[in-house]
Parts: structure tokens; C-alpha cells; sequence
């Protein structure tokens, strides 16, 4: 599934936005910035470093966080976003459902998530 690329932020400008002028949350994980847009649709960047590890774990962790995105993104946002989701090195070793859990958490501190769909989110990790 994943996300299309209208959905994803490309330039370093609007990464620059989200990150000077956005809401931030951060725990072990991940590090979430989120700014309202007055786009249709939310829009998201990931920034996965080096220091995450080689190439083929930084991929991997993007294809993950991509698609846990997507499904948030259709379950629970509320409002018009733009969101870049930074992991930190401990990242690499975390599950799939871990992963998915510290994203919830970070959204859900920004102020991003209704209650409603964090009910369908859990529901959603534990299937996985």
C-alpha cells in the first residue's frame, strides 16, 4: 500500500516548515513534527539517518513507517497535516507493532488523533 507521492513532503522547504514552525513530540523511537496544511490531504517526510544503521535497515524502517502512515493516515487524522516522522537508532530494532505503538502515542500527544480512531488503531497493531 504505502503512500503516493502527492501524499509524501518532498522539498527541503516544507520539511524545513514542519520542523521550525511545527508541533513536536519524541520519545526512545521516533521524533514527530506535525504543522496544519490547507492542502486536501496530509501530507508526510521521513528523515531516517545514517546513524539507524545501513541501508537495508534505513529501507526497511521506511517501508515500515510508509505503511503505518498509510493506515493512520485513513483511520485517524484529523484535520489537514503535515507531519515528518524522524527515527532515532534505536528505531532498527524495534517490532513492527512497536513501532506502530510509538507512532500512535507521538500523534496522539501532537493532538493529531481523534479517540474514535485510536480504538481502530489497536485493533489494527494487534492483528499484525
Amino acid at each position: 500500500m504505502g503512500l503516493s507521492s502527492d501524499r509524501r513532503l518532498r522539498r527541503p522547504s516544507d520539511f524545513h516548515k514542519v520542523l521550525t514552525k511545527g508541533r513536536r513530540a519524541a520519545n526512545g523511537i521516533l521524533l514527530m513534527a506535525a504543522v496544519e496544511s490547507d492542502r486536501d490531504s496530509n501530507r508526510y517526510g521521513l528523515a531516517v539517518s545514517k546513524r539507524v544503521g545501513g541501508a537495508v535497515v534505513r529501507n526497511r524502517l521506511k517501508r515500515r513507517l510508509r505503511e503505518l502512515l498509510s493506515g493512520l493516515d485513513a483511520a485517524v487524522i484529523s484535520g489537514q497535516w503535515d507531519v515528518v516522522v524522524t527515527a532515532r537508532p534505536a528505531a532498527a530494532g524495534v517490532s513492527y507493532q512497536e513501532l506502530g505503538g510509538s507512532l500512535e502515542r507521538l500523534g496522539r500527544r501532537l493532538g493529531l488523533m481523534s479517540a474514535e480512531g485510536l480504538r481502530r488503531v489497536a485493533v489494527r497493531f494487534d492483528e499484525h
